[in-house]
């Protein structure tokens, strides 16, 4: 190495080493003006008051105590505040707050005689599907409670639903009058909510103790309860979070001026009930379909199609299908399963006497129909009937031929959609199920 690369290097390690002895002192320096301002102060009158505090004995004055029992009046200055988490005996407080003390709406709850009192912060945590009507920009509900707004009666005898309803597809409010009432005015709150896009459904509690629909046939007949419900989906999808407040609103309004109390039937979410309840209904929304085509003679005569069709008690609808029907005990009419051309133009009796027919599907949808195996195994029997009178094929969708062990495939099918509607509270046919898939 050269003089020059010595003198560089001795260089070099003198600067390095004056860099790091500058920062050694800024590092001291700032430490000792640190300890400056945080040292403890000589004297504090705030902290030896403190300490004078803390070194005080707790005692009781006996005095103060015996004056009290006396009978003698506190002076207001000296009372302590109380603790939030204090109980309060709901007998001592007046009715009105009584009600406003009554817990969030959470469907039925047990009545108690203590409530903890705790602060309620400015803006309390809405439900999920309030805190979207405030994103709508709708005013949302300010609680959901398991009574009304009026102090209810001591006791009340439990009631029974109608059958139409069901709190597993409805939001269901139970109504307890006073006193008897007539159909016009629970209809009343009808008239309010008519910008709701789900069905909503009044029935009203009759002297003869059976539920009645609230129609304008009922307006003159009194009422001792009534039960409000709103669907809460239909094939159209799930209910919006701005129709399940309206509603809401809506029964609230009318139960305080009855002077009701109300009982919600639902879970703590109607909306999150809704949205699983629309999901479900999308599983087992199936319709069960195969298709009778033509064979190889070609198509064949409306007018022999009619025949068959009507032998086997089939009947021609108003929407251009035929329809196999039954009547229950109450004489109420259920459609098993229909029959619709292939060709999509409706039947007539014109159409049937003067067209051909290429072919003819058979549907059985299964949500609406009750005793789905038997309905399935008369309308394969139908179809095999017409399939050789008509000199037709039975096909599938792909128009290949139906076997035997394609029909077993899809009776099975039938049955775990069945099981699995009954296991969810909801029995295929039924009248809630019927405008639940409708």
């Amino acid at each position: 190495m050269t003089d020059l690369h010595w003198a560089l290097l001795g260089l070099g390690v003198l600067i390095i080493g004056a860099v790091l002895a500058f920062n050694w002192w800024q590092e001291r320096k700032f430490r000792q003006e640190t300890f400056k301002r945080f040292d403890e102060p000589k004297y504090d009158a705030l902290m030896e008051e403190a300490r004078a505090l803390r070194n005080e004995e707790f005692h009781i004055d006996p005095h103060a105590v015996n004056d009290v029992d006396d009978g003698q009046t506190a002076d207001p200055s000296t009372v302590q505040q109380a603790s939030f988490e204090e109980q309060v005996d709901l007998r001592d407080v007046p009715e009105e707050q009584g009600a406003a003390l009554a817990g969030s709406y959470a469907g039925t709850q047990e009545p108690t005689d203590e409530v903890m009192v705790e602060s309620v912060p400015e803006e309390t945590e809405l439900p999920p599907w309030e805190d979207h009507a405030q994103d709508e920009g709708r005013e949302p509900v300010e609680s959901f409670t398991a009574a009304s707004a009026e102090p209810a009666p001591a006791a009340h005898p439990v009631l029974t639903i109608p059958p139409e309803v069901n709190p597993d597809i409805d939001f269901v409010a139970v109504l307890s009058l006073p006193a008897p009432v007539s159909g016009q005015a629970l209809r009343e709150f009808l008239h309010t909510i008519t910008d709701i896009d789900k069905p909503v459904y009044a029935y009203g509690l009759g002297s003869d103790q059976r539920w009645h629909l609230l129609t304008r046939e009922q307006e003159s007949t009194q009422f001792s309860a009534a039960v409000c419900a709103l669907q809460l989906a239909d094939r159209a999808g799930a209910v919006s979070t701005g129709t399940l407040s309206r509603f809401h609103l809506a029964v609230e309004a009318l139960a305080k001026s009855l002077h009701a109390s109300i009982e919600w039937l639902n879970a703590e979410n109607p909306l999150q009930q809704a949205v699983e309840l629309d999901q479900f209904c999308v599983e087992v929304d199936k319709m069960v379909g195969f298709h009778l085509a033509q064979g190889a003679n070609g198509p064949f005569t409306g007018t022999k199609f009619r025949g068959l069709a009507e032998a086997g008690g089939l009947t021609l609808g108003e929407d251009g299908a035929y329809h196999y029907i039954i009547e229950d005990s109450n004489g109420d009419r259920h459609v098993l399963f229909s029959v619709v051309n292939h060709d999509k133009l409706p039947f007539s009796t014109e159409m049937l006497r003067t067209s051909v027919i290429r072919g003819v599907t058979f549907q059985l949808d299964i949500p609406r129909v009750q005793n789905c195996s038997e309905a399935y195994n008369h309308m394969v029997l139908l179809a095999r009937q017409m399939e050789h009178g008509l000199g037709a094929r039975l096909v599938d969708d792909r128009q290949h031929g139906l076997s035997d062990a394609q029909i077993d495939k899809i009776r099975h099918q039938i049955k775990l959609i069945h099981d699995k509607m009954i296991a969810r509270g909801i029995v295929p046919g039924q009248a809630y199920a019927l405008r639940l898939f409708s």
